[in-house]
């Protein structure tokens, strides 16, 4: 699909036939993305729980964006992990009871591990040593951020919108950490 629509906006001379490849790179991301926004809210959906799929869309992305972690080797395998972490994150959300002290043991157990090892690189994405100080710095804005909407919710006793924020960011924490070990193994 975006070979073919790349090659209409080259035909049309909207787009430079040199820079083909960056275009179709760039539509094939962003189809990706709004691929699994669309599934992400389908399965809230399938599992009668839409407000918490958003919630989870909203601190897992750009926490993820920038501390990184495990990366699947293919873009299938990549969206099938998603559906399953999707699942599970929500799952998890229904079955774990939204008492103070789970919410606040769950988001510090994150908080720590994101803390400690983001940005996690991946062999597909390295980052150079600017980009690392640049991605944990953005990585403990958001971190910060989102722990303070979770004891911001728990004021005002939303407990089940700060249990979505500290799960989904126990999640992320997760990834990290299985991010670090396959990169050590790949090492050594």
């Amino acid at each position: 699909m975006s070979y073919k629509v790349i090659g209409e906006l080259i035909v049309s001379g909207t787009i430079n036939a040199e820079e083909r490849d960056l275009y179709e790179y760039g539509l094939q991301q962003g189809l990706l993305i709004v691929l699994n926004i669309l599934t992400i809210i389908i399965i809230g959906f399938l599992l009668k729980m839409i407000w918490q799929s958003i919630i989870f869309m909203i601190v897992y992305m750009p926490l993820r964006s920038y501390a990184g972690g495990y990366h699947a080797r293919t873009q299938s395998r990549c969206y099938f992990f998603s559906i399953l972490l999707t699942i599970s994150v929500l799952l998890a959300i229904q079955l774990i009871p939204s008492t103070r002290f789970n919410i606040l043991c769950i988001a510090m157990i994150a908080a720590i591990i994101i803390y400690v090892l983001a940005p996690v690189e991946d062999a597909n994405k390295p980052l150079d040593k600017k980009e690392v100080e640049i991605y944990k710095k953005r990585t403990r804005i958001i971190l910060v951020l989102e722990l303070c909407a979770t004891i911001l919710m728990m004021g005002l006793r939303v407990n089940g919108g700060s249990l979505c924020i500290s799960v989904s960011m126990f999640a992320l924490s997760i990834l990290l950490v299985i991010g670090k070990v396959k990169n050590i193994i790949s090492i050594g």
